[in-house]
């Protein structure tokens, strides 16, 4: 029987690679790739929080919040192209 860090891992990697399908449907929908980094973003964050529930380093609880500030700098960074 798999531990619980175990399912914790493998649904983080689950995420992520939804994360990545979910990113491509966007853009391929007519989304935009404003919108299909939104999406992939997001993903990567909720995958690096379910990996964060597992640490108890401070090194990532330091990615979760990198990965955070980098996609509110790509999606604004988008925003502001698009003007």
């Amino acid at each position: 029987m798999p531990t619980v860090a175990e399912l914790v891992r493998t649904a983080a990697t689950l995420v992520a690679a939804m994360g990545l399908a979910a990113a491509l449907a966007a853009l391929l929908s007519g989304g935009g790739l404003r919108t299909a980094m939104a999406v992939l973003l997001d993903f990567l964050v909720a995958a690096g929080l379910l990996r964060l529930s597992l640490a108890g380093a401070w090194t990532a609880i330091a990615v979760a919040a990198l990965t955070i500030v980098i996609r509110k700098v790509v999606v604004a960074g988008f925003a502001l192209s698009a003007r």
